[in-house]
């Protein structure tokens, strides 16, 4: 799977190189902080970048350094603060065209001592940093070979950059307008030929040039996991890549053990190369908040989204890979799966109904959703929204101690069902997805009406019966034809005269005990009047138990109902009339849960 992701990175890098574009340069996201460059005559541009805490975008100051600057970051940051070139991890650049340091420890941690150890690692990193012991052997030989086919550090211009720092960083603040106090990086880059179009090349040349001595050496996981495939002839080298696979002695099991090279796998230095492009790729990525990530194998293409992004422009892909990917101090896939014939667009559309026809001048907030919908990606918000009150969104991933929803039935039903919600809206998989659907859905629906959210509890409703219509059989009634000759049966019993009516069907038995639940709830005169007081009824785990405490309650409060309440007297009357087709017949919750919300909204006139 992963080589074929990296497969279609490569034709996909390459296309752009065509293009004159880089993929990794043009989505390259740049931290939070204060970047200066320093030209060859001393002279600085400085730009600050802030992000908008509403929108999460990136300001600048000065947005005309913003390419310029994008390339020296990416060409000069650490593969890890576990590889660094100062030792003691003050200094968060890698080579000696820059400085990077976080500003508050300029005045706290930055010492002449650290800035000089940094730039003496640099000046001769094969004696200071890779010959250190005998397990970096064959780094420094990577090392080596990079001198010879390159050439060794300018001295000469590593003094200068040197010399630059040393009399400004710890006055910095009297150089340009910049808060220390402030969080956030500051970042120098040093320019050291002249700007015009051909020394701008050279200058960008330097610095590959010097980033890849820091690279090479580094981009494996650790010195003692690169092995020389061709001992005799000192040439081909092969390692495990730092990206992709953390080994190391806490991770014993990762090791093959059974094998005489127990390194899981081994790239050369292209592949290598190629491996830590494509992480950095997908590192841009989750750096903006897009964790989707689609790996379309038959148009190589690779296509990044957030959450909440609308996506127009994607309907899905024939053959491919998803990864869901996070940042952390390192990038993190939380998740990967094979995809076939993946579409976000249903091949149904979604119609998100109402089914209570509530007078809404005083909730407007109750239609806006009401709607047809025709992607997966739409209709998980909804979920997301209205059966989670937005907490499954952020707690896909989280690990479950560390979901921080204090409802704890809600956090319950996100951590069992949160999986296949997941799969069914971004990988498109649509086994047991119902199933799971109809089962909590309902869950919900009694949660909230417990807590006494009922305005919440309709809307749920509407959308649990909107997925009962959307996964109906053929032939079928809708949802909305079945509750409507419900309602209109109903009503007409409840003021016949005669009193010969008669519930005809269990559908509208158990919508007349939800019904007179609500009346009799509404005679409460609790101080404190709660809907929990349904409860009795709503946990009843058979017709028997419901016509026993139905009749508790009617006893306690009859003596508030006046003998000449006609629509009162037949709906108890029906009720307690009417045998069910099968006393072992589930109990039908749904009817029962539109009954007691209907009826709260007919009696109580909560919700008008």
């Amino acid at each position: 799977m992963f080589e074929e992701c990296l497969d279609v990175f490569k034709k996909q890098f390459e296309e752009y190189k065509k293009q004159d574009r880089d993929p990794i340069l043009s989505t390259y996201i740049l931290d939070v902080g204060t970047y200066i460059i320093v030209n060859n005559k001393g002279e600085i541009e400085y730009t600050d970048v802030t992000v908008d805490k509403d929108t999460k975008k990136r300001n600048y100051t000065d947005d005309t350094l913003l390419n310029s600057i994008r390339f020296y970051d990416y060409h000069s940051k650490l593969i890890s603060m576990n590889k660094p070139m100062d030792s003691k991890k003050v200094i968060h650049s890698n080579n000696y065209l820059s400085f990077a340091v976080k500003k508050d420890s300029i005045t706290t941690k930055l010492t002449e001592a650290i800035i000089d150890n940094y730039y003496d690692t640099l000046k001769n990193p094969l004696e200071k940093k890779y010959k250190k012991s005998k397990k970096s052997k064959e780094a420094s030989k990577i090392y080596q070979k990079f001198e010879e086919e390159y050439s060794a550090v300018d001295v000469e211009l590593l003094e200068r950059c040197r010399s630059w720092i040393k009399q400004h960083i710890f006055s910095i603040d009297k150089l340009i307008n910049i808060d220390l106090e402030k969080k956030g990086y500051l970042k120098i880059f040093f320019e050291i030929f002249e700007a015009d179009e051909e020394d701008n090349r050279k200058n960008k040349e330097l610095f590959i040039q010097e980033d890849n001595r820091y690279i090479y050496p580094n981009i494996y996981n650790k010195s003692e996991y690169i092995i020389n495939v061709q001992k005799e002839s000192d040439e081909d080298r092969c390692g495990l890549p730092y990206y992709g696979i953390n080994m190391n002695d806490k991770k014993p099991f990762l090791k093959i053990k059974t094998r005489k090279v127990f390194i899981p796998y081994l790239l050369d230095l292209n592949e290598a190369l190629l491996q830590k492009q494509f992480f950095e790729y997908l590192m841009n990525f989750a750096s903006d908040g897009k964790n989707n990530v689609y790996v379309d194998t038959v148009n190589n293409k690779i296509e990044a989204y957030g959450d909440r992004e609308e996506r127009e422009k994607f309907a899905g892909i024939e053959a491919g890979y998803y990864l869901r990917i996070q940042k952390g101090k390192e990038l993190e896939i939380q998740a990967q799966d094979n995809l076939v014939n993946y579409q976000d667009k249903l091949l149904v559309n979604f119609d998100y109904q109402d089914f209570f026809k509530m007078n809404i001048k005083n909730y407007p907030e109750y239609t806006k959703d009401i709607g047809i919908y025709s992607k997966r990606t739409s209709v998980g918000k909804l979920i997301n929204e209205i059966f989670f009150s937005k907490y499954l969104l952020t707690n896909y991933f989280t690990d479950a101690n560390d979901i921080s929803v204090k409802d704890s039935v809600l956090k319950r039903i996100i951590i069992i069902y949160r999986n296949v919600i997941f799969d069914w809206i971004y990988k498109g998989m649509d086994n047991d997805f119902y199933r799971v659907v109809d089962k909590f859905s309902l869950e919900v629906i009694e949660n909230s009406v417990a807590r006494g959210d009922l305005l919440n509890a309709i809307k749920q409703l509407n959308l649990r019966w909107s997925f009962k219509d959307f996964y109906r059989k053929e032939g079928e009634k809708t949802m909305k034809e079945l509750v409507s000759d419900i309602v209109k049966n109903i009503n007409k019993k409840m003021i016949d005269t005669t009193a010969n009516s008669e519930i005809e069907t269990d559908d509208e038995y158990y919508y007349a005990i939800g019904l007179f639940t609500a009346y009799l709830i509404s005679l409460s005169k609790t101080s404190k009047k709660t809907h929990a007081l349904a409860n009795p009824i709503l946990d009843s785990k058979n017709n028997g138990m419901i016509i026993n405490r139905l009749e508790n309650m009617y006893k306690k409060y009859n003596y508030i109902i006046e003998t000449n309440k006609l629509e009162v007297n037949n709906l108890y009357a029906m009720i307690l009339a009417y045998t069910i087709s099968h006393e072992n017949i589930a109990i039908n919750k749904d009817m029962i849960q539109y009954g007691f919300l209907r009826g709260n909204i007919l009696y109580n006139n909560i919700l008008q």
